[in-house]
């Protein structure tokens, strides 16, 4: 009995280990962020990031995400796509997915070797940006990852006050 126990214990942890390596092949989420920080220079300063990883279903995600910014600072939102097996759709509203009258600020479309994404919204308010994530038949599961960096802008003028 015991070493039917010990034999599924290493099969289940020899497979947690092995997926855990997979996953971190697919997406070196510490080397795409340290890419797109590169992109806030010299203007902007690092102020947060999020990167979000899902794997591809059956059926269609939708996973979105509140950045709360101060209002009246100038921002830069950066994307990088280089983590994803599949492109996924990314879109920035106004306001959260549960209300009706929110507005689209910005929507990211994919060009081909294109990796980073930038948006620099004209007006600060809290944002909310959306993923959507494709259906897939694929039989073995892919995972993916998405990362987003939040730069803030310091004028100069307020600087020197």
């Amino acid at each position: 009995m015991k070493v039917k126990f010990y034999i599924a214990f290493l099969l289940v942890t020899s497979f947690i280990v092995i997926t855990a390596f997979q996953l971190e092949e697919e997406c070196d989420a510490t080397a795409l962020k340290a890419e797109l920080k590169r992109e806030l220079r010299p203007d902007y300063r690092y102020d947060s990031s999020k990167s979000t990883r899902f794997t591809y279903k059956e059926k269609k995600q939708v996973k979105e995400i509140e950045i709360p910014v101060f209002i009246g600072e100038k921002y830069r939102f950066l994307f990088h796509t280089g983590g994803l097996s599949k492109n996924i759709e990314v879109k920035i509203y106004n306001k959260s997915i549960t209300n009706s009258k929110r507005k689209l600020l910005y929507e990211l479309v994919p060009k081909e070797d294109q990796f980073i994404y930038v948006f620099e919204p004209e007006k600060s308010r809290k944002m909310y940006i959306e993923y959507t994530i494709p259906e897939s038949k694929e039989t073995t599961p892919m995972s993916s990852c998405m990362i987003f960096v939040l730069g803030y802008q310091i004028s100069v003028l307020k600087a020197l006050d």
